[in-house]
C-alpha cells in the first residue's frame, strides 16, 4: 500500500458539517439518491470498473463540492475506503466541510516534485473515508505554477497511482469546467465523470457544451446528476 501521512492528531476526530445530507438528514430522498448514486459508481458495467470519478460542474453555481462529498460518504458508509480529493485549488471548500486544516494538500504535494513523499491525508468523522485537501500552493505564492499545471504534471498521474493503491475508490471534487480547464484535465485521467446539471441554473446550452468538452478529452462518461428538481437524480 501507498505510504500517507494521517494530519489528524492522534485521539482526535474532526467534525463533520451538518450539511453533509447523509449524515444531517439520513432518512431523507436526497440522502436515498445519493445511495443510488453510490450504486450507479459502483456496478456501472463497463470495463475497466470504476474506481475513481469526477464530479464535472456544468454550471450549478457551486454544488460541486456538496455532490462530491455526500457521493464519497455514501461510498465509505458502505463499507468501501474511500478517499475524497479537493482538486479545486482555486477555491477550496471541502477542508471547510469536514473540519480539517488545510495548511498542507494537494498542491502542495504536487508543487513539491517528489512522487515518493508521503501524501498528506486528513481522517474525516466517517470511518473509511479520507480527505486530500487542496493545500495552499498556487501561481501567486511563488512555485510558478498555475492550478491546471500541478494537474497536467506526471506527478499528479503518480498521485492518482498512489491513492488508487490507498484506497477502493476515488472521488473529485473540481471547479466548474465553464470557468477554467483543471476538471477536463481531470477527467481525461479518471475512470469516469458524473456531469452535475442544477435544475434551473444550468443552462442547455452549458450543459451541452460541457458534454462536448468532456468527449474531446476522452472522458467516460457515466450520467449527468441532476439536482433541484425535487431531488438528485442521475440522467
Amino acid at each position: 500500500m501507498s505510504q500517507t501521512q494521517d494530519r489528524t492528531s492522534e485521539g482526535q476526530r474532526p467534525a463533520t458539517a451538518n450539511t453533509l445530507t447523509l449524515l444531517a438528514n439520513p432518512a431523507s430522498a436526497t440522502a436515498e439518491a445519493y445511495r443510488s448514486l453510490r450504486a450507479s459508481v459502483k456496478f456501472a458495467g463497463v470495463k475497466p470498473s470504476v474506481r475513481s470519478v469526477l464530479i464535472a460542474d456544468a454550471g450549478s453555481k457551486g454544488q460541486h463540492s456538496e455532490v462530491a462529498a455526500n457521493l464519497a460518504a455514501a461510498l465509505a458508509l458502505g463499507g468501501d475506503t474511500t478517499i475524497l480529493i479537493d482538486a479545486d485549488l482555486r477555491q477550496p471548500a471541502l477542508h471547510q466541510q469536514f473540519g480539517v486544516a488545510n495548511q498542507s494538500g494537494l498542491s502542495d504535494w504536487l508543487a513539491a516534485g517528489d512522487s515518493a513523499a508521503p501524501i498528506p491525508l486528513s481522517s474525516t468523522a466517517i470511518d473509511g473515508l479520507s480527505l486530500l485537501t487542496a493545500g495552499t500552493a498556487s501561481g501567486n505564492r511563488g512555485y510558478g505554477a498555475a492550478p491546471v499545471d500541478f494537474l497536467s504534471s506526471d506527478h499528479f498521474v503518480d498521485l492518482l497511482q498512489r491513492l488508487a493503491d490507498a484506497a477502493e475508490y476515488l472521488v473529485f471534487d473540481a471547479p466548474s469546467l465553464a470557468d477554467v480547464g483543471d476538471a477536463l484535465t481531470i477527467a481525461a485521467r479518471v475512470d469516469a465523470v458524473l456531469l452535475l446539471v442544477r435544475s434551473g441554473r444550468t443552462k442547455r446550452a452549458a450543459a451541452q457544451k460541457a458534454k462536448e468538452s468532456l468527449d474531446r478529452v476522452g472522458a467516460r462518461l457515466l450520467g449527468a446528476v441532476l439536482t433541484d428538481s425535487g431531488g438528485l437524480r442521475l440522467w
